[in-house]
């Protein structure tokens, strides 16, 4: 059931990138509000703007580190499920943006607020939301090693 996160997260993104792209094309930038701003700019690098012009090579490196994810959650075991739910929430949110720098070679970003630095998209929300949960579950949904180790004696 928390596989199910993973395409949902992806499925979020690439639908706000989706409207966002047609309600800009349409709108233009548009301050809704003090506090959310909707405006389009184009990602070629990393987090936050950096790097620019590396970003179907970190395409590719996230490639790997979200195989890794993949095998991390699988290897959690199913009592840290906050944990898991947050890593499955970040990898969906990242697979979406990995699909624009591996094709397109650059990322939609179009939120603004004051509240975080720079321009973000849903995907960056997911990856941010995935880790929070997960810290959560990692602080919260411990494996109590004493319990373990009481099973093991009573096993001897």
């Amino acid at each position: 059931m928390i596989y199910l996160l993973i395409p949902l997260a992806f499925l979020a993104d690439r639908l706000g990138k989706w409207w966002a792209a047609a309600y800009l094309a349409e709108h233009g930038p548009t301050q809704f509000n003090a506090l959310f701003t909707l405006v389009e700019t184009h990602n070629r690098g990393i987090a936050f703007g950096l790097f620019q012009g590396i970003g179907p090579l970190v395409g590719w490196l996230t490639l790997g580190v979200l195989a890794g994810l993949l095998l991390y959650i699988h290897r959690l075991p199913r009592e840290q499920w906050l944990a898991r739910a947050g890593l499955a929430i970040l990898v969906g949110g990242a697979l979406g943006n990995l699909v624009d720098r591996i094709w397109v070679g650059e990322v939609l970003d179009f939120i603004q607020t004051p509240w975080r630095v720079g321009i973000f998209n849903v995907g960056d929300m997911m990856i941010h939301l995935g880790m929070i949960l997960f810290i959560l579950g990692a602080i919260f949904q411990r494996e109590k090693k004493g319990e373990n180790t009481a099973v093991a004696a009573d096993l001897e």
